[in-house]
């Protein structure tokens, strides 16, 4: 009996706790009821991720040949007269230039010292010409006669007539450049030789030494 009666006094004691907590929540007022919480609802489902996306196909690969760049193909060097050497190679006539004042105008001479000149650079100041000659003891076959003259430098080219004429006591065949003409300034500058061929001799390679741009000049009035 004492246990039952210790039970009813304790279950008594719950239900006194239970109401205490109950009446410390407001009352609703007349017409409202206790606010509910909210139930949950289930949005929109999330679109699925993107697939991955498919690699470009690539372009098969060309053959390299096809954009390789052509090899290149140097032109045709000039050749010396029946030597098969370049003429830039061929060596120089033994000698020198020597250069010279004169009332008409300088005059520079190739050749060594106590024989006569194998080629002569002349001015002709009133002429207002520059003469590029060759003696003719160096061409004995080529005498007489007006024949094709080519002047090759470093480069330039010129093609100009050639015929005999008297240089200082010389007998010479030359070819008579007006002093404007820029061969002339080709041949002062052109890289450490020139050439000139006349008719069917033999050509000639000679220095292009300061006494070439000395005469051209002096001819010039630049002297």
């Amino acid at each position: 009996m004492q246990i039952n009666r210790a039970l009813a006094q304790s279950f008594t004691l719950i239900l006194a706790t239970v109401s205490l907590a109950a009446c410390d929540q407001p009352a609703p007022r007349a017409g409202e009821s206790r606010p509910v919480a909210p139930r949950y609802t289930q949005g929109p489902p999330l679109p699925p991720p993107p697939a991955a996306r498919r690699p470009l196909p690539t372009a098969p690969a060309e053959p390299a040949a096809l954009y390789a760049a052509p090899a290149y193909t140097p032109p045709p060097a000039p050749y010396a007269q029946g030597t098969g050497t370049d003429w830039r190679d061929l060596p120089l006539p033994a000698g020198d230039w020597a250069w010279t004042a004169r009332a008409t105008g300088s005059e520079a001479r190739y050749g060594q010292g106590g024989s006569p000149p194998i080629a002569i650079l002349a001015c002709d100041r009133a002429a207002g010409v520059v003469r590029l000659a060759l003696t003719l003891p160096y061409m004995a076959s080529e005498q007489t006669g007006t024949r094709s003259a080519t002047i090759t430098t470093s480069t330039s080219t010129g093609t100009f007539a050639a015929g005999p004429q008297t240089i200082g006591a010389l007998s010479t065949i030359a070819v008579t450049l007006p002093v404007s003409n820029r061969i002339l300034d080709a041949m002062a500058y052109s890289r450490g030789r020139f050439r000139i061929e006349i008719g069917a001799m033999a050509p000639i390679v000679l220095p292009s030494w300061s006494e070439v741009g000395r005469v051209v000049e002096d001819c010039r009035g630049q002297g």
